[in-house]
């Protein structure tokens, strides 16, 4: 079974109802920061009735000549053949991001305040997600915890692991 880009794209999930707390200025985590270079996660899908789909996700990120940020992604649901994506990033201003992300119906927007980046795009229709990845103290490892909603009432939960194998 193949899976829909519509899976594919609640894969990148949304923020974590409990408070997240940011770490010190020093430590600020921006597209750049987090994904330039490679990296790996692996992380649990759940949607709906509480079905969880294990995957893995290969990343490759890199500052583009125009100033964008590219990410492309490969990512394996267990079992599945593999599927590609890309996200494009465009600072706004200070700690705020706009761009897009392949196989989404909406805008990416996205805001970084300490240790944290926080992303919020509409996946199709009423499908919204809100997705907090949190750099933690290593430097190396990403906390990324989502939620996604259907007019507004919580119907997926992520949660990833990343490895980031080249530091910026």
């Amino acid at each position: 079974m193949k899976f829909s880009s519509l899976t594919m794209a609640l894969l990148v999930a949304c923020s974590n109802s409990s408070p997240l707390q940011a770490q010190s200025p020093h430590e600020v985590f921006t597209p750049q920061a987090g994904f330039d270079g490679s990296s790996e996660g692996n992380g649990t899908l759940t949607l709906f009735f509480g079905r969880q789909r294990p995957f893995h996700v290969v990343s490759h990120g890199h500052q583009a000549s125009d100033g964008t940020f590219r990410l492309d992604q490969t990512i394996t649901f267990q079992g599945h053949a593999p599927q590609d994506r890309s996200w494009v990033l465009t600072t706004v201003s200070g700690n705020d991001y706009s761009g897009t992300l392949s196989g989404v119906a909406g805008i990416v927007t996205g805001h970084t305040e300490g240790n944290l980046l926080m992303l919020h795009y509409r996946v199709k229709g009423p499908l919204v997600m809100h997705q907090t990845l949190k750099l933690m103290a290593d430097g190396k490892t990403i906390d990324n915890v989502g939620t996604i909603t259907l007019l507004g009432i919580p119907v997926g939960h992520l949660h990833e692991t990343i490895d980031r194998k080249h530091s910026p």
